[in-house]
């Protein structure tokens, strides 16, 4: 209803303009209404501007600035506690983007997502591949791992970040021209891949109490409460961000160096985001609250303050893992292809051109 409202209210102003005898005049002029094609010229100029976003090279633009201002503009450093912080980016729905069902297409959603994913993971990493363009290759360290049997040119070239795999969960239907956030952060890790997780949800329903890369931002505190009400409130609260999730993603990325696949706690470490291992470190499980060593179960980061030690930073990497090994489980579903042994349905063109 507010968008009706509003709409009526622009093109009630938009009509008494056009009344208005030097206006029209001027609109005329300035349009070419009057000359061949003019109408059809407007119509075009609108419907791009409201359609920018789809328009051809549009998401080029979209995500190499992305990796314009983590990599090289962003001025606040990133501090190692603020490792598994999620970054929000917004956006809308437009028209080209929309279905047969006249809500956002399946497919439009990874699109969107690669823009929320180049900011979180340039911020990440900025500091590695800085470090390590400096060293020029310099010291390949023991967890890089060998993908070409161990070849002394291996390492040659430069570092290039790949995506091997995304999936998205579908939850609730996003309208045209509906705002949304993109909330993505780091969920995990293992020898190869970072996985990254990315929620898109209504926007204003998160809270965030800071801003680390923007500390000139207030964060939105929660007002205070009384004894024995803050359960009631947090529980209230988890009910309502988990009605405000339209979708989810899971994603992994790698660094290749030349043909080494570099190893995600190394590129961690060269870039500072986690400390050296301890001599002699072993992560001893987290303890629950029954004392049994069990991983908590929640999904969610439980580090908070700037407490950032490797019990903390495998905790939560443990928490992440739950999820990541049946994503990765799927990587086996490529030898499922059988090309055809035992028969196929059909063949068909998608286009007349295909």
């Amino acid at each position: 209803m507010p968008r009706v409202v509003t709409l009526a209210a622009v093109g009630a102003s938009l009509a008494a303009l056009a009344s208005q005898t030097p206006s029209r005049n001027f609109l005329l002029k300035w349009s070419g209404i009057t000359a061949p094609g003019g109408v059809w010229r407007i119509i075009a100029i609108i419907f791009a501007l409201a359609n920018l976003k789809s328009l051809p090279f549009a998401w080029h633009l979209r995500i190499f600035r992305a990796f314009a201002y983590q990599l090289y503009l962003q001025p606040t450093p990133i501090p190692p506690h603020a490792l598994f912080q999620p970054i929000v980016t917004s956006t809308r729905t437009s028209i080209f983007e929309t279905d047969y069902n006249l809500h956002k297409s399946n497919s439009t959603y990874f699109s969107d997502m690669d823009i929320s994913r180049a900011h979180l993971f340039s911020a990440i990493i900025r500091n590695s591949m800085r470090n390590n363009a400096r060293k020029h290759g310099g010291d390949r360290g023991a967890e890089a791992i060998q993908m070409d049997g161990g070849s002394g040119d291996a390492a040659k070239g430069k570092h290039i970040v790949a995506l091997g795999g995304i999936s998205c969960l579908f939850k609730r239907e996003i309208l045209p021209y509906q705002k949304f956030e993109m909330w993505t952060r780091l969920l995990t890790w293992d020898r190869k891949w970072f996985y990254l997780v990315t929620h898109l949800v209504r926007p204003g329903v998160g809270r965030p109490k800071s801003y680390t890369l923007q500390p000139w931002k207030k964060g939105k505190a929660d007002k205070a409460l009384v004894n024995g009400e803050e359960k009631e409130h947090q529980e209230r609260m988890r009910e309502k961000l988990k009605g405000a999730v339209y979708a989810t993603s899971l994603s992994k990325y790698v660094i290749k160096h030349g043909r080494i696949t570099v190893s995600p706690e190394k590129a961690l470490r060269d870039g500072d985001m986690v400390p050296p291992k301890p001599d002699g470190w072993i992560y001893k499980g987290e303890v629950s609250a029954n004392g049994n060593g069990s991983i908590d179960e929640s999904a969610l980061p439980m580090a908070s303050g700037e407490q950032w030690d490797w019990d903390i930073i495998e905790a939560e990497r443990q928490r992440g893992l739950r999820f990541a090994e049946h994503f990765a489980a799927l990587d086996g579903l490529h030898e499922a292809f059988d090309g055809g042994e035992n028969g196929v349905l059909g063949e068909y063109a998608d286009f007349l051109f295909a």
